[in-house]
């Protein structure tokens, strides 16, 4: 299944779109995975779960505040309620010339950065999820100017990180965006066994050797280093969230030795799985 074109319809008396997303779950990404010419900004108030961004799979949870570009491929998915303020716009929303102004140099400057996807923190993220809130509930030219005074908080941030590879590319052609879809649902549904390359590259009508290639074209990394970062991530949600024992955990990941998965989990988190949940306890 392809990634599906949102099509996102502007209110009559508005240049964008400022509304709050509420489901009672989205388990499957099949359900969430998505794109359209549309920039957006996303504030999380209620629910966690894994965020997929282009080639990036990561865990979000309450306060999560992303800026994602046009035509980024991304979904969110949940097994709980989830309450989220979306707000989109189109790169033009101000007029054509608009962001030439000098003025509008460092917002010009976010908007290319939101291309790979950004995940924003700090003071930066209180600071940015009030004005979110607030233009939420206002009308008129007063939302309009609380909307260029979140992006200038945001474009003034130095609290933030790229989300995808620094060279990933949104000009994936829709076979090329489908495969990468299959590869992650294809982890999602099998991370807690052994993974057959073999099945997966069959999948996508490819031979092992092309999809190891197409893996680590589209996502500069190695599929190995993917699946382990969607285990470890996982793991972490467990520390946090159950009285597992870390062996437990362990083997609920889809690891078979624990010193293999202390490894894994250090290299990935910089910090021992038993450091992890006391620094969360």
């Amino acid at each position: 299944m392809k990634p599906e074109l949102e099509k996102i319809v502007e209110g009559y008396e508005s240049s964008f779109v400022a509304k709050t997303v509420r489901r009672a779950n989205r388990p499957l990404l099949t359900q969430a995975w998505h794109y359209h010419p549309e920039i957006e900004i996303c504030f999380t108030r209620k629910s966690s779960g894994q965020r997929f961004v282009g080639n990036k799979i990561a865990p979000y949870e309450i306060g999560d505040l992303v800026m994602l570009g046009s035509f980024l491929p991304h979904g969110f998915t949940t097994s709980e309620e989830t309450d989220q303020i979306v707000i989109q716009f189109n790169e033009h929303f101000m007029g054509t010339t608009f962001l030439e102004k000098p003025e509008m140099r460092k917002i010009l400057d976010l908007i290319h950065r939101a291309k790979m996807g950004i995940e924003f923190y700090g003071k930066t993220q209180k600071k940015a999820s009030q004005r979110i809130t607030e233009i939420l509930k206002e009308q008129g030219s007063i939302k309009f100017i609380k909307l260029l005074q979140l992006l200038t908080i945001l474009a003034d941030s130095e609290e933030y990180k790229i989300i995808c590879s620094k060279n990933y590319s949104t000009t994936l052609n829709m076979d090329q965006l489908n495969r990468v879809k299959t590869i992650f649902e294809y982890i999602e549904k099998n991370y807690q066994k052994e993974i057959s390359i073999s099945e997966i590259a069959k999948s996508l009508n490819l031979s092992e050797s092309a999809f190891y290639k197409f893996i680590r074209k589209h996502t500069k990394k190695k599929f190995t280093q993917i699946v382990n970062e969607y285990r470890i991530n996982h793991a972490t949600k467990l520390l946090i969230e159950t009285e597992l024992t870390i062996s437990q955990i362990c083997y609920q990941c889809g690891y078979n030795n624990l010193s293999y998965f202390n490894r894994k989990f250090r290299k990935i988190t910089e910090i021992r799985p038993h450091e992890f949940r006391a620094k969360y306890s």
